[in-house]
């Protein structure tokens, strides 16, 4: 089967979608891109999340079991086996997990892409979630930047709905575009976010079109504008951060990575008296508060060879997510967990299991 696209049906993606198909390019590509023919030799489960505005989310849960607790988990490679939901159930093992990491995949990739890291990442014995962008993979709708930050709190939610998984602390990691949605969702829930890592992000998209030749002088028209420097000051300095850079980035250039960390390493810091937080527009949460204490268990781990993509495969990547991993383990184990949700909000288990070549069969218990 084909999987290129022609100039014209290129174009008439432009037409339709704009701004949105360069920031959100694997959205708008074939099926057959979307297809993981690959698979974890590591149990897991397929929740079909419902976002508050209808729109149905495919995506990938690998929780702790009691096997995997006790194993090596050397066996977790990626397995060109049939692909099926294996409708593994959670167990208090779960609940025995150094924490719970919510992926956020980049804009030019689907969730399965990230298979790897959710591999070493089990390992570490975290329950893992790969959260899919309305658009990507086999999840309805179509991408935009506060559809996106809808798409992440709900997966939150499901998290904060799962007794087990809640039980521990909740990790959100992201790359690129979804270190962008990781920060914007641990700003907006300082008490349930225990710590952030992301990779190879950025400070806005504004800033990284600014550095583009001759359309820079345009950044101002962008609607999808993702402002993560922004949005770091709201994020506790009790929270740790884990920034990875690729100094070799042919995506996003090195100094948004060192301005989003300086950013990040002046939280707790007041801010003079600036016109933006007296402006009669501002959100209602959008104050400046001072802390007391000044980032201490942040950390900023740069790759001299890594390049945009390189970054995910690497050993030193990899390295630097256990040792901040089991760092956070012991910095919150004194950390409140959020309340355990009554049956009266716990979210409707519904899954998804995609069958070749085509067809994606959804299981809702509201529907037996």
């Amino acid at each position: 089967m084909a999987t290129t696209m022609t100039i014209k049906e290129i174009l008439g993606l432009v037409v339709r979608y704009g701004q949105r198909l360069l920031v959100y390019p694997a959205a708008f590509g074939p099926l057959t891109h979307r297809i993981p023919w690959e698979m974890p030799r590591i149990p897991y489960m397929a929740p079909l999340l419902k976002t508050p505005d209808g729109i149905d989310l495919a995506c990938y849960l690998f929780p702790q079991t009691r096997t995997s607790l006790t194993s090596s988990n050397e066996d977790t490679n990626i397995n060109a086996n049939e692909i099926v939901d294996e409708r593994v159930e959670l167990t208090e093992a779960a609940a025995e997990a150094r924490a719970t990491v919510i992926v956020c995949h980049g804009n030019a990739m689907h969730n399965y892409q990230c298979f790897v890291t959710a591999c070493k990442l089990h390992e570490m014995k975290c329950n893992v979630f790969l959260l899919s962008y309305r658009g990507y993979g086999f999840s309805g709708g179509k991408p935009t930047e506060a559809g996106l930050r809808i798409d992440a709190q709900t997966a939150l939610d499901y998290i904060l709905s799962q007794p087990y998984l809640a039980h521990v602390p909740i990790i959100v990691c992201g790359h690129s575009l979804g270190g962008g949605v990781a920060i914007d969702l641990a700003s907006r829930n300082p008490s349930h976010v225990a710590a952030v890592m992301v990779s190879n992000t950025f400070t806005s998209i504004p800033d990284i079109v600014r550095t583009w030749p001759i359309i820079g002088p345009l950044s101002f028209i962008c609607t999808q504008e993702w402002r993560s420097i922004d949005k770091l000051r709201l994020i506790p300095t009790t929270t740790p951060i884990l920034m990875v850079s690729g100094r070799r980035d042919d995506v996003v250039p090195v100094q948004l990575m060192d301005k989003l960390w300086q950013a990040a390493q002046k939280r707790g810091i007041p801010r003079k008296s600036w016109f933006r937080w007296s402006v009669p527009w501002s959100a209602p949460d959008d104050t400046e508060t001072a802390s007391d204490v000044l980032p201490e268990h942040d950390k900023f781990v740069m790759m001299k060879h890594g390049t945009h993509d390189s970054t995910l495969d690497s050993r030193i990547y990899f390295d630097a997510m256990k040792g901040f991993v089991e760092a956070v383990g012991v910095q919150t184990q004194n950390r409140p967990h959020p309340a355990q949700a009554d049956a009266a909000n716990k979210i409707p288990d519904r899954r998804w299991r995609y069958q070749y070549p085509n067809v994606i069969i959804i299981q809702d218990p509201a529907e037996a």
